[in-house]
């Protein structure tokens, strides 16, 4: 699996108020919808991490690892052997605001959700 993102919030280390932005949480999320719903909340209609086994949060075939950014750019592959591709497809991907921490159920209390997208068969231009 790779992905290459552009347009991430700068990292903002956390304090005893407010949660740090970035890392950024990476998931693929169990709906085939990035409606954006409430503004303060949005694209809650992707649902839950993907889940397909009952698994506990951090062993989600959803689960990825978290997203580092360098100037707002994140570049990252990894193997995952918990889904093919056509499992996948239909299904979205969400960036959180906040580092996945791989305990808190059900979600990693990753924070707001920063951007979503549709996953898609590629097809290459003829």
């Amino acid at each position: 699996m790779c992905a290459e993102i552009s347009g991430l919030p700068p990292y903002q280390p956390g304090s005893a108020n407010q949660a740090p932005i970035g890392p950024h949480g990476f998931h693929i999320h169990e709906n085939g919808s990035c409606e954006i719903g409430d503004p303060d909340n949005p694209f809650q209609a992707a649902g839950e991490h993907w889940n397909p086994t009952d698994q506990p949060h951090g062993n989600h075939a959803g689960d990825f690892p978290v997203l580092f950014s360098n100037n707002g750019y994140a570049w990252m592959c990894f193997f995952t052997n918990r889904f093919r591709v056509a499992d996948v497809i239909g299904k979205t991907v969400i960036i959180h605001q906040n580092p996945d921490d791989y305990r808190t159920q059900p979600a990693g209390d990753s924070g707001k959700r920063l951007a979503c997208g549709i996953i898609q068969p590629y097809r290459e231009n003829i």
